[in-house]
């Protein structure tokens, strides 16, 4: 059985509203594989940016890990000073961010930034850093290493800042990247040119990655295993082929219906789920889907369910699923 290397245990983050703590997330458990994609989906308010920002620890206030464990081989994350962590952030761990605009520091240049990271977190500097740098700039495929070594962040567009922010990433040869929604930003054309160069470069460089998304064509493209989460909490965790074919979860069954998809006859299929995510602090007792479940019963509203394992399959449901999706 393999070894994990991100392996997180019970993640509950809460956050402080008018002396109340309310909880964000709730027990999150889940592990990253060496070399594994792990996609993690769920609706606006699903707790999936919390959940990347919690393990490098650069939630904002008032928000607050309260409770869990984060291991990275082997080595606990949340037992780490400031000062430790900042080593692991963009050394062990490279983080995409979803807006390349506000993810680079508009006033340093591009070959500069770049740089900075490599000689902070790999011990080299001067022309072997620039070295490095100009090698990165052409593996993301930016044109004219040397002049676009100069720019600044707003001479260029935003899939070539993309490009940066996945360079800077990946530059210090992490072995976990966690990538934060980073195609939500880019026109479509661009989006696919995006997702086939964290693809390659995944190959590439063999590190395990977090794909953070509420786009299930992303996962479809990218992911090994899927993590669903649902206002804070985890529902599902399974092989992505079992995921799309046979879920356990009615929120998970529900995340597909409504993704847009031709049927049988030709015509676009696309349901919706009813109700809305609730909100913080409005969490029902019991399972928190069960207001929107059609499967829910008493025992969905008294009691919340436990991640219960079924062979590759984790669920978060009293009464799963057991069919194939027609």
């Amino acid at each position: 059985m393999t070894t994990p290397l991100l392996d997180v245990r019970d993640l509950t983050v809460t956050i402080n509203r008018d002396g109340r703590l309310i909880t964000a997330l709730d027990k999150v458990s889940f592990s990253v594989d060496p070399g594994e994609v792990l996609g993690i989906v769920g609706e606006s308010g699903a707790g999936k940016s919390i959940t990347g920002a919690a393990i490098i620890d650069l939630l904002v206030p008032p928000l607050k890990r309260t409770g869990g464990t984060i291991s990275l081989a082997g080595e606990r994350l949340d037992q780490l000073s400031p000062k430790a962590m900042r080593r692991v952030r963009g050394g062990r761990i490279g983080f995409i961010f979803q807006d390349p605009m506000t993810s680079l520091n508009p006033v340093i240049t591009i070959g500069r930034q770049l740089c900075d990271t490599i000689e902070a977190h790999l011990k080299i500097s001067g022309d072997r850093a620039k070295k490095k740098a100009l090698e990165w700039i052409e593996r993301v495929g930016l044109p004219n290493p040397d002049t676009q070594f100069k720019r600044y962040p707003h001479q260029l567009s935003g899939g070539m800042r993309q490009r940066i922010v996945i360079a800077l990433a990946l530059c210090a040869n992490p072995a976990l990247v966690i990538a934060d929604e980073p195609t939500t930003a880019l026109d479509v054309s661009v989006q696919a040119h995006i997702l086939q160069l964290m693809r390659d470069l995944h190959r590439e460089s063999k590190a395990s990655m977090m794909l953070i998304t509420h786009d299930l064509g992303v996962i479809a493209k990218m992911a090994d295993r899927v993590a669903v989460l649902y206002a804070g909490r985890v529902a599902e965790i399974s092989p992505v082929g079992e995921l799309f074919n046979a879920p356990k979860h009615p929120y998970t069954h529900g995340l597909i219906r409504a993704t847009p998809m031709p049927s049988a006859n030709g015509e676009m299929r696309l349901d919706q789920i009813p109700g809305a995510m609730p909100g913080l602090g409005a969490v029902p007792p019991g399972c928190a889907f069960n207001p929107r479940c059609f499967k829910a019963e008493g025992d969905c509203c008294s009691a919340a369910p436990p991640l219960t394992m079924k062979e590759s399959v984790a669920f978060s449901c009293f009464h799963p699923l057991e069919k194939e999706i027609a």
